[in-house]
């Protein structure tokens, strides 16, 4: 189903993707060029070596794939509903990890930055496509 000109939750739902892939490209590019840089910067705990560096890095590039992904949700986001939902899906469940890892698994409170990021994107984006799908589906 390809959404109406008109659908304002759609055109805000794409809004929300679009900052959200904004938003991890923003983060992704320092975490790849200059690690240590940016856990200062955010005040997350220091690199304490080569082999830390490197995992923050390929972090930075898994974000950068996952990021990628979310771009059929930004196109078309009720003709391509599983990457839509899968997008919304991977937003909460990243908030709900770094959340869980803050509070169960004795991470720095600096972290939480990342839960309340991830999961408010996650639950606006949810509030939008289901407004957005209830306004197709009633208009048919």
């Amino acid at each position: 189903m390809i959404a109406r000109a008109d659908n304002i939750y759609t055109r805000a739902f794409q809004v929300v993707v679009a900052l959200g892939i904004a938003v991890d490209v923003a983060l992704a590019i320092p975490a790849v060029l200059a690690p240590a840089w940016l856990a200062s910067a955010l005040y997350l705990p220091p690199v304490l070596s080569f082999k830390a560096d490197l995992w923050q890095r390929g972090v930075g590039v898994l974000r950068l794939l996952l990021s990628s992904m979310y771009i059929p949700a930004l196109v078309g986001p009720l003709r391509d509903r599983y990457v839509s939902g899968a997008a919304i899906a991977s937003r909460l469940a990243l908030g709900l990890f770094w959340y869980w890892s803050v509070t169960f698994a004795d991470y720095s409170r600096a972290y939480l930055l990342f839960a309340y990021l991830e999961g408010s994107l996650g639950v606006i984006q949810a509030t939008l496509y289901v407004a957005a799908l209830r306004r197709e589906y009633l208009r048919s």
